[in-house]
């Protein structure tokens, strides 16, 4: 197995190439002796917290069936950050700090932020500082020192740190399809992993090795079991719990009125359609109301769908005839009631706090569309997407953002990180084109005059769980047919988008255009479409 091993801050993330396995142990050199410091199940990355500062040496073995199968080289790399971690209280008041060991050192000063500055307020001997609820600042540094001649030689500083923050906010249990349960949390730490517990096993029942995790699915239990979520890294000194739920209990939803509509287009979906909708379930806002339309599907999509419409009274179903996810997206804005919309695709998922802090903001700050980014997520990981240059949670002109559009680093034209006025959706639905969310993006956005940014990703666009996706059977088109396609999606948002901004939408067009003529050998289509929209009218 290859192992990737790359620094993120004082942090170091791992991947490695994947086996018939499962179970991935990873091996730390600590002394002179390799000692598990992490392990994963079915991902092939993790990430270490508290690895010694300088040169560090690991290995990975997977397993099958209790067997080693396969067995990595020893990688050598090197630590070039001291890392801190936060530790929940028992009082809630007090604060302890984890850190980073320093070759040498002879002792730690903590360095606090006391409004003049940093000053030094007290050595310690040990990985590990308590702070006092009286003695806490809002930041701090940590600075490994040896003594010299009688005075303090300072080794190297830390990056600035802060006081943790809430930790775990929220957390839920729902009943799932068949005698499935969904539990989700919302975690403002930081944690390598997550583990879980249920009121009557002193074991973990599940562990999670993906800290920006927010969801487990239990299989098997009894409705009367309670569970609770540990958070913990993955130390030299073994796995270190830094904040955990108390025990929680299956709960029902407070739905009311469909103050938001959440719309779900399905298709042949049964093997992950039940994960999307416990997402959406699990959102800690309680007036969501929640749209499935079924596109035609041949499998078991409609069973799962009836069972959750049966279950959960803010579930509402449809079904139709295959026409497209862009057809089946409309037929659910016409059955929404909510004042506001926003979309989720049947493998993807959203987190507790997508709908109430894109709807929080969106009412505060009285605008019609509001934005975050999102997370994409494959094999070695999440990557963040779609972060905007906007200042947070503050009324932007809609304008700003149709200057940057498809520049360089702001390309993607999701359509599900968004949170929609309903009636302006309403009044201007999708097109039924291949490029649907490349079409309707511009259009629906330039109808708006305002909108609202929150720097916080929430929507999971998912490609472990399906990598293929419809985007990749266009790119398998034939050149010419690709390229009606995406002229007809240029078209669609050039005529049917606001006539104010048609000259922002030219420009959208053009650049959109020029990007597809690069990834062709034959882009003279492309370059005089680019030709004809200039030449039209404003």
């Amino acid at each position: 197995m290859k192992i990737n091993i790359k620094s993120a801050g004082a942090k170091v993330e791992i991947n490695w190439d994947k086996v018939d396995a499962d179970l991935y142990i990873i091996y730390l050199k600590v002394g002179d002796v390799f000692s598990e410091i992490a392990r994963t199940y079915t991902d092939t990355f993790t990430t270490l917290s508290l690895l010694p500062f300088g040169d560090n040496e690991i290995f990975i073995r997977a397993f099958k069936n209790g067997s080693v199968v396969e067995e990595s080289q020893v990688k050598k790399f090197n630590q070039a950050a001291i890392d801190v971690v936060a530790l929940k209280a028992t009082n809630n008041e007090d604060v302890q700090f984890l850190y980073s060991k320093y070759p040498n050192a002879q002792g730690y000063r903590l360095y606090r932020n006391d409004l003049k500055g940093f000053n030094g307020f007290r050595n310690y001997q040990t990985q590990s500082i308590t702070v006092k609820a009286t003695e806490k600042s809002d930041s701090y540094k940590i600075k490994p020192y040896r003594m010299e001649n009688g005075e303090r030689k300072i080794l190297y500083s830390s990056a600035i740190f802060y006081n943790p923050s809430a930790g775990f906010r929220f957390a839920t249990l729902y009943k799932s399809y068949t005698d499935n349960m969904f539990l989700s949390w919302i975690y403002d730490g930081y944690a390598d992993g997550y583990c879980i517990y249920s009121d009557c096993n002193s074991q973990p029942v599940c562990e999670i090795s993906d800290g920006k995790c927010h969801f487990a699915t239990l299989k098997g239990y009894k409705t009367s079991i309670k569970f609770k979520v540990c958070a913990f890294v993955n130390s030299p000194e073994g796995r270190i719990i830094v904040d955990s739920t108390d025990y929680i209990k299956i709960q029902k939803r407070k739905y009311t009125h469909p103050e938001v509509s959440l719309i779900i287009p399905a298709y042949n979906a049964e093997d992950y359609i039940a994960r999307s909708i416990d997402s959406a379930l699990a959102s800690n806002f309680d007036d969501l109301e929640i749209i499935i339309v079924n596109d035609g599907s041949k499998d078991k999509t409609q069973e799962i769908m009836d069972w959750y419409a049966k279950t959960y009274p803010n579930i509402k179903i449809a079904q139709k005839t295959n026409g497209g996810v862009a057809d089946t997206r409309n037929f659910g804005i016409n059955m929404a009631e909510g004042k506001y919309i926003a979309f989720l695709d049947n493998d993807d998922l959203i987190r507790p706090e997508m709908i109430s802090s894109l709807y929080t903001s969106i009412i505060k700050n009285e605008c019609r569309v509001a934005i975050a980014p999102l997370y994409r997520l494959v094999d070695s990981g999440y990557t963040v997407h779609c972060v905007l240059p906007f200042e947070e949670d503050k009324a932007v002109d809609i304008d700003d953002y149709l200057e940057i559009m498809y520049t360089p680093g702001y390309y993607n034209c999701a359509i599900w990180n968004k949170l929609y006025d309903a009636q302006m959706v309403k009044d201007h639905p999708l097109g039924l084109l291949k490029y649907e969310d490349v079409s309707w993006t511009p259009c629906i956005i330039s109808w708006a005059e305002k909108f609202c940014f929150i720097n916080k990703p929430f929507y999971e666009w998912d490609r472990k769980t399906r990598p293929e996706t419809f985007g990749n059977v266009l790119a398998k088109m034939p050149e010419k047919e690709l390229f009606e396609h995406r002229k007809q999606a240029m078209e669609f948002f050039i005529n049917n988008g606001n006539p104010k901004r048609k000259k922002y939408l030219k420009i959208i067009a053009q650049r959109r255009l020029k990007r597809y003529s690069g990834q062709t050998k034959n882009n003279e289509a492309y370059l005089n479409m680019i030709k004809q929209i200039s030449a039209m009218e404003d």
